[in-house]
């Protein structure tokens, strides 16, 4: 078997496909200048006049899930698609005119009809490959993310809000650039609702380098194989560990204290527990130690300490999987419809 076959087979994607694929492509590509004059009332309402000669631009992943990622094999046909209806608008490719200049001249929309280099013509200066991954662990944050050590990449950006990392980025625009966020939180404005995204933004200079800049160097093997090698290299699949049962007493908490009242519980907690001195009325301490144990946690105890798992990014599987065979959790249900293969995987051994 050779090496290009033995990554193939290593990089497939097992689990929830319909979350890997193309989020952006930036196209452009030759006009039949006589007819193409952007003079359709669709386009002169949006100052495409402007516009036509650095290409076009289609976007992906704006709706809600199911993910409306598009996957490789059915670029070509939304491509075809979408030139077809630019061309009933005064925006014509020149390979869908037959006989230029001629008294025979006509406009063929038929794919098989076109010129058979019609697919070089079209170029591709950018292109965003995005993959979805879902974490049942409510303590799974991108903190963790956060201290990998990515190799070739010693600088990373952190995009905060209110303390909080809602999207890591690394590389460079004018090559490769590479994001991970909170997609639950930037696409549905539920921090907590589990869904992460891992994206490559390539630009031109990439692009030209792996024979991707035009649309007939664009198919499955080279867009995965780059989605796939980009991700190997940023060392995110690695091993990390996060405290499942400290998010878990947060939250069992919070269903009985308020959010001053919960502040204040953790302070007590770490006051108590690294033995600062308390100025609190003892039967308000007894209180809040009552508290504490309804839910099964003793005021005085580190938070921290309460317990921790070993977790990683399963990038075939799209989700993130405990490490412990041992350990059973069970897991808050979510809005969102997972599948059997999630479900059935929790908890399990990558």
């Amino acid at each position: 078997m050779s090496l290009d076959s033995l990554l193939l087979s290593h990089r497939q994607f097992v689990g929830h496909t319909e979350y890997a694929g193309i989020d952006k492509i930036r196209i452009s590509f030759p006009l039949y200048t006589a007819y193409s004059d952007g003079s359709a009332d669709l386009f002169t309402k949006r100052g495409v006049r402007k516009t036509l000669s650095r290409g076009s631009e289609l976007e992906y992943a704006k709706g809600t899930f199911p993910s409306t990622l598009c996957h490789p094999k059915n670029l070509e046909e939304l491509i075809v698609e979408i030139t077809q209806f630019l061309a009933n608008n005064s925006v014509v490719p020149v390979w869908m005119v037959e006989g230029a200049g001629e008294d025979t001249e006509v406009h063929v929309y038929e794919q098989n009809k076109w010129h058979p280099d019609w697919r070089k013509m079209v170029k591709v200066s950018r292109l965003d490959i995005a993959r979805d991954f879902f974490s049942p662990f409510k303590s799974f944050d991108l903190k963790y993310l956060a201290q990998v050590k990515i190799p070739y990449f010693p600088k990373r950006i952190l995009y905060v809000n209110k303390d909080e990392i809602e999207t890591i980025s690394w590389g460079k625009g004018n090559n490769v650039r590479h994001n991970i966020y909170n997609r639950s939180k930037k696409h549905q404005g539920d921090a907590s609702g589990g869904w992460y995204r891992f994206e490559i933004q390539v630009a031109t200079h990439c692009l030209k380098g792996r024979g991707m800049n035009t649309l007939e160097g664009l198919n499955e093997k080279s867009i995965y194989g780059l989605l796939w090698h980009r991700w190997e290299v940023s060392n995110m699949d690695c091993v990390i560990s996060a405290g499942e049962d400290e998010a878990r007493a947060i939250e069992e908490l919070s269903k009985h204290l308020s959010g001053v009242r919960l502040q204040t519980f953790i302070g007590l907690a770490t006051s108590l527990a690294k033995g600062y001195p308390v100025d609190m009325n003892s039967r308000k301490i007894q209180e809040y130690r009552e508290i504490g144990q309804q839910c099964g946690f003793l005021l005085g105890q580190p938070l921290e300490s309460i317990g921790g798992i070993r977790i990683k990014v399963d990038f075939a599987r799209g989700e993130v999987v405990s490490m412990e065979q041992e350990r059973t959790l069970e897991f808050t249900k979510t809005s969102v419809d997972m599948s059997e293969n999630l479900m059935s995987t929790i908890g399990e051994t990558a």
